[in-house]
């Protein structure tokens, strides 16, 4: 924890870091629920959306290290301030574009911004808190991006039917930035980025040693194969619903929604479950990953929801 700080500023920030990802993610729906539409208009087929859906990515996952690099390095006042700016400009400029290549553009912009979501997150969390209190500001401002997915879905499904694509746009991206003001009024000025209770450095062999370990590599291929179905969700979800099921934007909006929701519900709920497991005498890494392992198999509810013949009656 940083001297000079008090726990109300602490709080605030963490506050604000929760509406940050709560936009992060709302921007990142924008496009996914506007997708029918923009297809329509941009006579787009399923190959062209593919590659606008996935330019985001290009970005975002190119970005993630040296953004963690920078993060460590740079005032984090002012750096996560630019790229929220970045991100939300890009989604407000989505309105403007009319080619596929300007909206690719865009994305990867979008992609660039919204890169300091996490790296940036779970920094400030490990500035500002320590280490045996970092676990409730964490899931806080993490679970902004469910939040924004949960509510963002429908309202950004109820804006395009009143406003059309490229004003809800406007409004998604461009409101974003009044987020700034009580940024910069909240976070210290003087912030350096160190904190008084880091870890000693470690040494060559413990760097190496730790880049082999099974446990990081399960982590990552876990991460990798959830991201593919979580994606497939966030990305393709609604345009499925409207194109192929014949859904109204609307109602489409709001059963995209549902996943989210029921993703944050879970989220803390797996882990109090788990906890009451270790309480009880389980082994911890069993208990861990019997929680991973059953939820990651109610995934595969997704194929009876595709066979269901008739989802006008749900």
């Amino acid at each position: 924890m940083i001297a000079g700080v008090s726990s109300a500023r602490r709080w605030g920030i963490i506050g604000l870091l929760f509406t940050a990802s709560l936009i992060n993610y709302l921007d990142r729906a924008t496009l996914a629920v506007a997708l029918p539409a923009i297809g329509r208009d941009l006579t787009l087929g399923p190959a062209l959306k593919g590659i606008l859906l996935s330019s985001f990515f290009w970005s975002y996952a190119a970005a993630q290290i040296p953004i963690g690099w920078f993060a460590d390095r740079l005032n984090l006042r002012w750096l996560y301030a630019g790229l929220f700016t970045l991100w939300s400009l890009a989604c407000g400029f989505t309105g403007f574009a009319g080619s596929l290549a300007v909206l690719v553009a865009l994305r990867m912009l979008l992609g660039v911004g919204e890169s300091i979501y996490l790296a940036g997150g779970t920094k400030i969390v490990a500035t500002f808190f320590a280490p045996a209190e970092r676990g409730l500001p964490s899931g806080l401002f993490d679970s902004g991006s469910r939040a924004g997915l949960a509510i963002g879905t429908p309202l950004v499904a109820l804006l395009i039917l009143r406003y059309g694509w490229r004003r809800m746009f406007f409004l998604v991206g461009f409101s974003a930035l009044l987020w700034l003001i009580p940024w910069l009024k909240v976070f210290p000025a003087g912030f350096t980025g160190t904190n008084a209770e880091s870890k000693p450095e470690t040494s060559e062999t413990e760097t190496s040693a730790a880049g082999l370990d099974r446990n990081l590599l399960g982590i990552c291929l876990g991460f990798f194969c959830f991201g593919y179905y979580w994606y497939l969700l966030v990305s393709w979800l609604p345009d499925y619903l409207v194109e192929v099921r014949h859904f109204s934007i609307l109602r489409a909006g709001a059963y995209a929604s549902l996943p989210y929701l029921i993703f944050g519900v879970c989220m803390p709920l797996g882990g109090w479950v788990a906890d009451l497991l270790i309480e009880s005498g389980w082994d911890e890494t069993r208990a861990r990953k019997g929680m991973l392992t059953v939820a990651l198999l109610c995934g595969l509810m997704l194929i009876p929801a595709v066979r269901v013949a008739n989802p006008r009656r749900l």
